[in-house]
């Protein structure tokens, strides 16, 4: 009997504890930053089943392993939820007003932290360590770079970084991938409009704010457009507007949020700079300033091309190769996962949580999101397959 096989011998053992888990995370969800109680709780499951946890500092998450030897695999989980009311009428919904689990890392907490238990058994046979990282604020700041920062993947370091997502498009039983540019980089961006208040009655006194605003939204709309190629994805958003205090003041300031993303990172610095020029320039045209700032960022999500293919072949293998889907293109979404593409041979991958029931509002982020379980399972066969590639390689 092959590793993988014998691993996958135990999923109906421990499936129904993973449940468990996910189900307690799922009710008590915490916005990024905030993942205390939720890190307690993984982490006195994991000393409950003899495996020590390693706290890492600054509140960057934890880590923990089983097996032994130099060569080492990473998986990743995240433990934070997103501020959106639940509507979902779960006997679990979340119990955190204005907090839910919407974009599925209760399901990848739970399935990720229940491998490590299903591991523990057999890892003086493990063909190779298991390290898994439990990061905070993946939705926010990036917390994979701080555990990076941290030396997660060091003491021995780790060769391969694995990490998945759920994918409400795509019916249980099913995984996507895709070698090399998977997801994109993103930058948040912070917008200020300066102008100059005055009576609404006497506009010539003062500086619109608001119309430079406008203005330099619908220049925003050209980048894609008209300074790249039509060849060359990338998406500006402007998520959040606000400004002016009453009907007669002309406003003197309008704060902006949004975000850039692109699939190459010299087309995101390219089109950082793009965006400043209009942003400045177009306020300049108007007699107003624009005040440009730069926030969070993740770098474009790249799986090692060889080793992916390579590895879902094997996973087509196992699960049939109606099963496994190589997707046409990547996604414009991103995620901090990409930090770890940077520093190590990885996989990044999608599982399928489409029940047959077809459920309404089944989507990423949204507040009816209701994920079939039963796509752990999937999860954990193709973490099993990965124990044993590694182990081969």
């Amino acid at each position: 009997m092959s590793t993988a096989e014998k691993l996958m011998a135990e999923i109906d053992r421990i499936l129904p504890e993973i449940i468990r888990i996910r189900r307690h995370v799922h009710m008590h969800p915490e916005l990024s930053g905030e993942e205390r109680e939720t890190s307690a709780y993984i982490c006195g499951i994991l000393k409950e089943h003899g495996i020590t946890p390693n706290i890492l500092p600054e509140d960057s998450g934890f880590t923990a392993e089983v097996g032994h030897g130099s060569r080492v695999l990473g998986i990743r989980a995240e433990l934070d939820a997103m501020p959106i009311q639940e509507e979902t009428g779960l006997d679990y919904a979340s119990v955190n007003p204005g907090i839910m689990h919407a974009c599925g890392h209760d399901i990848h907490l739970a399935a990720v932290v229940g491998f490590l238990l299903m591991l523990k058994p057999y890892e003086d046979t493990l063909p190779c360590r298991v390290r898994i990282f439990c990061q905070p604020a993946e939705e926010t700041t990036g917390g994979a770079e701080k555990m990076i920062r941290h030396g997660c993947l060091e003491s021995p370091s780790v060769e391969t970084v694995l990490g998945f997502h759920i994918d409400p498009t795509i019916p249980v039983g099913k995984a996507a991938y895709l070698p090399g540019v998977m997801n994109a980089a993103v930058t948040d961006f912070d917008l200020v409009i300066r102008g100059k208040s005055c009576h609404g009655a006497h506009p010539e006194q003062g500086v619109d704010a608001i119309v430079a605003a406008s203005a330099v939204v619908s220049a925003l709309q050209t980048v894609s457009s008209r300074r790249f190629a039509p060849t060359t994805p990338v998406i500006v958003t402007v998520g959040t507007i606000c400004g002016g205090s009453a009907s007669n003041v002309v406003a003197g300031e309008v704060h902006m949020r949004g975000t850039l993303r692109a699939l190459d990172r010299q087309v995101m610095t390219d089109l950082r700079q793009v965006v400043r020029e209009i942003c400045e320039n177009t306020a300049a045209g108007y007699g107003a300033r624009a005040d440009l700032v730069y926030t969070t960022g993740y770098p474009v999500l790249e799986n090692d091309p060889g080793w992916t293919e390579a590895f879902f072949r094997k996973v087509g293998q196992y699960l049939g190769e109606d099963a496994v889907q190589k997707m046409d293109a990547p996604s414009l979404g991103a995620d901090d996962f990409a930090f770890f593409c940077e520093e190590a041979v990885s996989c990044y991958f999608n599982i399928g949580c489409l029940g047959k029931e077809k459920l309404p509002g089944q989507a990423l982020h949204s507040s009816l999101l209701n994920p079939d379980e039963s796509c752990m399972r999937t999860a954990l066969e193709i973490l099993c397959l990965a124990v044993e590639f590694v182990g081969e390689a």
